[in-house]
């Protein structure tokens, strides 16, 4: 199928709706034209009509996006993130599809866990000494339009999706729109739906060079770079990726310059790659690799549990129930919309137990230290279950298998919400609506793991 074909699908009104429903509604963030997604219900059906005959008839135009300032840490330039108006929002997750579907055989989407468990194959064969890590200076910010552009004719022939994918890329983000305000001439703006899969397709030349090259391991995932190579080829492999970058008119951090940013290493010594630390231990005797979690995201994982004993012990109700639930929810992780949610689903790789079992000792203390009695589930017995039967386990919640009395249930018992004269199709989004809010914390803990998150 032709990309004009699959656009032309993807794009009907029918399709359209089923996005909504799927990706947009619960969300709650709102564009520079502040419509809440109330406010967008009434006029859905109209909104998505315009959508679909406009982006066919070459003459959709977004609303400018409203800036959102992401802090770093302490010291950090904050990553200034791209909020779309909803109807935009629509748009521009049906052109995500799109590209997905297009680039499906071409490049790959893996989550990070994937890819760091090809990075422990790897690690453990042997074949490799020496690892090269490499950061790419200001990412998203510094990707050319003309020559994204034409990259994507490589694979998109039509120029109406040409022409909506540069539109998209080309709207100004702003904290308040003015008639003056100058289009977007460089970068791709981060937080869109189809920000990765454009950043993905920037490199795929790149990729697909080093993907093929025999004495090397090649990892990327969004900018950061992993090479396990030997050691006498370190040098040589690091200059010229980064004169590779350097022609696409993307700088790479120098490891011997900023080795904070970039490093070279042995692969006997500690190092760290998308949240995971990778670590020799003796065990038994025996040199064996490790691979847990970076202290960083350990921490931010405890510190979120004790803000959910805090907001128990400030709360007006202070449920028992709820508390319960919160912790289960914060150990286990959940499915929800197809998706696994969590530390541990993100952790899946580790092969620390000692940790996990340190972490369920923490939450005893804390019970102890806000003077509480629950009975919560356990990081290990969790871990156990997604490693082992991921797909058939009760112990981590699957919220897409909730029938209506299941949903009743947790909306009364958990979130004391009255649901008298509600229907079935109010108290779902109910359901959904407090159900993505809650998962949405579960990412909080991993935001600090990478940049994609």
């Amino acid at each position: 199928m032709s990309a004009k074909a699959r656009f032309n699908k993807i794009f009907r009104v029918r399709n359209l709706g089923k996005i909504y429903a799927t990706h947009i509604q619960l969300s709650r963030a709102t564009g520079i034209d502040n419509l809440t997604q109330k406010q967008f219900w009434k006029i859905l059906k109209e909104q998505i009509s315009i959508i679909s005959r406009k982006t066919k008839s070459n003459s959709y135009t977004f609303t400018k996006y409203k800036l959102k300032l992401v802090s770093k840490g302490r010291g950090k330039t904050p990553r200034e993130i791209s909020i779309p108006a909803i109807r935009d929002r629509i748009c521009l997750r049906a052109l995500c599809d799109l590209l997905m579907e297009t680039y499906k055989s071409t490049i790959s989407f893996a989550l990070p866990q994937d890819t760091v468990k090809q990075v422990k194959l790897a690690v453990n064969s042997g074949q490799y000494n020496s690892f090269i890590k490499l950061d790419v200076s200001n990412f998203y910010p510094s990707i050319d339009h003309d020559r994204l552009i034409k990259g994507l004719r490589g694979k998109i022939r039509s120029e109406t999706i040409l022409d909506l994918i540069n539109s998209a890329i080309k709207t100004p983000t702003v904290s308040k729109a003015k008639k003056d305000d100058l289009p977007n001439t460089i970068g791709v703006p981060q937080g869109l739906a189809i920000s990765n899969a454009l950043a993905a397709i920037y490199l795929i030349n790149i990729d697909k060079k080093l993907s093929k090259k025999t004495n090397i391991k090649y990892f990327r995932y969004v900018d950061d770079i992993l090479i396990l190579c030997d050691s006498v080829d370190v040098v040589n492999i690091t200059t010229d990726i980064i004169a590779d970058f350097k022609k696409i008119n993307l700088e790479i951090h120098d490891p011997i310059e900023m080795p904070h940013k970039s490093s070279i290493g042995t692969t006997g010594e500690k190092f760290d790659y998308l949240g995971y630390e990778f670590k020799n231990k003796i065990i038994h005797k025996k040199e064996t690799n490790i691979t847990t979690a970076r202290s960083g995201s350990l921490e931010k994982l405890k510190e979120s549990l004790v803000s959910i004993f805090t907001g128990y012990k400030h709360s007006k109700i202070r449920s028992i129930d709820f508390l319960t639930w919160r912790l289960d929810m914060r150990i286990t992780g959940c499915v929800f919309q197809g998706k696994s949610r969590g530390w541990l689903f993100f952790f899946s790789e580790i092969d620390d137990e000692s940790m996990l079992h340190q972490l369920d000792l923490y939450v005893e203390k804390l019970k102890k230290r806000f003077n509480v009695v629950v009975n919560q589930k356990s990081f290990v017995r969790a871990f156990h279950e997604i490693a082992h039967r991921r797909h058939e386990t009760t112990y981590v919640p699957n919220f897409d298998n909730y029938n209506i009395d299941q949903m009743k249930d947790l909306l009364q018992n958990y979130f004391n919400k009255t649901i008298t004269n509600l229907t079935d199709e109010e108290i779902e989004y109910e359901f959904k609506k407090r159900i993505d809010r809650q998962s949405r914390e579960l990412l909080i803990d991993l935001a600090t793991n990478s940049s994609a998150s």
